[in-house]
């Protein structure tokens, strides 16, 4: 009988957002039982990483609610191509039309409404019984205010209970005050939330304007074009009031006293044709375009399914981590405690998305791949072939590729710095080849998001990207605790500042950075560490300082040390020989003067050049300190810093 529409996003949009939705949705579900009725609600552009809004109050919809909803999602990447056009977030005519195009076509009636009114019978009658006896034509209802004081009080799981609560407020409180509009096609202010209309009709006039991007003036926009079909707009206050649960408490986009409107003259007063919008007669509600659909009353395998189905060995006793530095370089993991965080970081990411890998650990992909099975994804996880590690016996779904590849066919990346299998405890974790090609995979990946981030800045020039690169990619890092990995993870990647206990960090690559600190110092045969610093040892000749920087981008850098000589002055050229090597090749060399006195800056100027057989190059470096014999003196800090273009 009635597909109700309704639409939003997971975002705090005004005060109390959930518990008015949730309100509402188990309102109007209980006013529908036709066989055929539904609630259609339109997540519109909620981000990748985060439920649907409904999904995030499943627990507070009643079972009737669930029963009757049909979640539809409008990921960010389909809103990306409006993104130009309007200041908000989520798009009223493009959001319902895609309700309105993939609606039961059962249903004779579609009613257009929002997720803050809770309707209230006048003569006991549900919805559909309200609506089954109506002639062809379009409908609309007055609209009454109900303070936010009053609706907090109401028991969102309770639809009964406030239905009828509301319903005696509405005349002890002197609520019921219906604001009619002079204009035939309007009949009473506030459209929006109550537009009844045949579904015919709205395929017939293509749906919602998809012109109106701005805000307001949407809902009599179709009820004038509607009016025109008709000639004529009924209503059914005599069968039902309509409350809104006010929230003005909060002063939302839409509601501010200088918010953008679209054109009331050009969109209302001057249509004069129901047929306004013949522009959209092929796309109008993204027509041909595939929307995700989620149902909340079972029949989904859920992120909790997924860990039930591959951790299939409880844990017998706690595990521990002990923090000191007898255990840097050390930690390691079950890849049952990690899979639960791993998989939450991405578990509402679109289920063809196609997953980078990079890991030095074969039990941990195997375990990973099959709750991403689980959960339903089809996309590949593709791992690099000269990973032999996780080649050697790759489980389903895993498909082997370059390096080079991955980078770029990926939607999102996962790299595995735990201890690799048969790990020798006298080598350190950075030196060993599994671990190397993590952290050479992770230079590539930063080097190949920040080619792009000037033309995601730029909307032409995003339009021309392939779809998954429009937009900055998820790099979630395993094992990033108490180790040399969580230092190379944090340079590169702006992670959130998660628990160590969980071993997983997430985030974005961060823009190129300007500036590369040294730590720690390393003596050399002709040094000695004092804490943070590097003493050079006098009358001695040879390296008295070893500096190493892994993924450093190509571009044009000065290295300078800050340096306190124990005599002074120190005589020209200069204290120390400073070399710069990227392998065998020396990017730069030679005795930097000293300036100042007592506290001294070393400078040595070289560039690391592009690769032209690979744009993603990113350089190890290795610094080194000759001393030539003179007295001795402190390195106190050294680091890289970029040089203008």
């Amino acid at each position: 009988m009635i597909s109700v529409i309704l639409y939003g996003r997971n975002d705090s949009y005004g005060y109390n957002l959930h518990k008015r939705a949730a309100l509402s949705l188990n309102c109007i579900a209980e006013l529908l039982d036709a066989p055929d009725d539904e609630l259609i609600f339109v997540d519109y552009n909620t981000p990748d990483d985060f439920p649907t809004f409904p999904e995030a109050i499943r627990d507070t919809l009643t079972e009737t609610a669930r029963r009757r909803l049909r979640v539809m999602r409008v990921r960010p990447a389909q809103h990306r191509r409006f993104a130009t056009l309007s200041h908000l977030v989520a798009l009223e005519p493009v959001a319902r039309n895609v309700a309105v195009r993939r609606s039961n076509p059962a249903n004779r009636w579609l009613l257009s409404t929002n997720t803050d009114m809770i309707f209230v019978p006048r003569t006991g009658r549900s919805l559909s019984a309200i609506a089954a006896p109506l002639a062809d034509g379009y409908y609309h209802l007055a609209r009454c205010e109900l303070p936010e004081s009053l609706w907090e009080t109401l028991d969102r799981s309770d639809a009964r209970g406030t239905i009828e609560a509301v319903g005696q407020w509405g005349w002890q409180f002197h609520l019921n005050e219906l604001t009619t509009h002079e204009l035939p096609y309007l009949r009473f202010d506030a459209p929006g939330d109550f537009q009844l209309m045949l579904r015919e009709d709205a395929h017939r006039i293509w749906g919602f304007d998809e012109r109106m991007l701005v805000g307001y003036n949407v809902d009599s926009n179709i009820a004038a074009r509607l009016y025109l079909l008709h000639k004529h707009c009924g209503d059914v206050e005599p069968d039902l009031f309509g409350y809104h649960c006010d929230h003005t408490r909060q002063v939302t986009p839409a509601h501010r006293h200088d918010a953008v409107q679209n054109d009331v003259t050009r969109f209302v007063f001057d249509i004069a044709d129901p047929f306004d919008c013949r522009h959209q007669a092929e796309t109008w509600g993204l027509a041909g375009e595939e929307i995700e659909e989620i149902r909340l009353d079972g029949g989904r395998v859920t992120y909790f399914d997924a860990l039930a189905a591959t951790i299939t060995t409880p844990m017998q006793v706690p595990t521990t981590t002990k923090l000191g530095q007898a255990n840097i370089e050390r930690t390691d993991y079950d890849p049952r405690h990690v899979l639960p965080f791993a998989i939450d970081a991405l578990v509402e990411y679109p289920r063809s998305s196609v997953l980078g890998w990079f890991g030095t650990r074969a039990d941990t992909l195997h375990l990973f791949a099959a709750a991403w099975r689980a959960l339903g994804f089809t996309g590949s996880i593709l791992v690099p072939a000269d990973a032999s590690w996780l080649t050697a016996a790759a489980p389903e779904g895993v498909a082997i590729s370059d390096r080079r590849s991955i980078v770029a066919q990926a939607h999102l990346f996962v790299l595995d710095g735990g201890l690799p299998a048969g790990h020798d405890p006298a080598i350190l974790p950075p030196d060993t080849p599994q671990l190397q090609l993590v952290m050479a995979a992770l230079a590539r990946i930063a080097a190949n998001e920040r080619r792009w981030m000037p033309h995601r800045a730029d909307p032409a020039r995003r339009s021309a990207l392939p779809p998954h690169l429009q937009a900055p990619r998820r790099v979630i890092g395993l094992n990033g605790f108490l180790n040399t990995w969580e230092l190379v993870f944090g340079a590169l990647v702006g992670a959130a500042k998660s628990p160590g206990s969980t071993r997983v960090r997430q985030g974005f690559v961060l823009p190129d950075v300007s500036r590369l600190e040294f730590t720690p110092l390393h003596p050399g045969p002709a040094g000695r560490s004092e804490g943070t610093a590097m003493r050079i040892l006098p009358n001695q000749r040879g390296i008295a300082l070893v500096l190493t920087r892994s993924l450093v981008p190509v571009g044009d850098w000065r290295l300078e040390l800050d340096y306190a000589p124990s005599l002074l002055p120190v005589p020209r050229p200069g204290p120390l020989k400073l070399e710069v090597l990227e392998g065998d090749r020396v990017l730069a060399s030679g005795y930097p003067v000293a300036n100042g006195l007592a506290n001294q800056s070393l400078a040595l100027n070289f560039t690391i050049p592009d690769d032209p057989d690979d744009p993603d190059h990113a350089a190890d470096i290795v610094v080194r300190a000759h001393t030539v014999g003179l007295p001795s003196g402190l390195v106190t800090a050294a680091r890289l810093v970029r040089r203008a273009a």
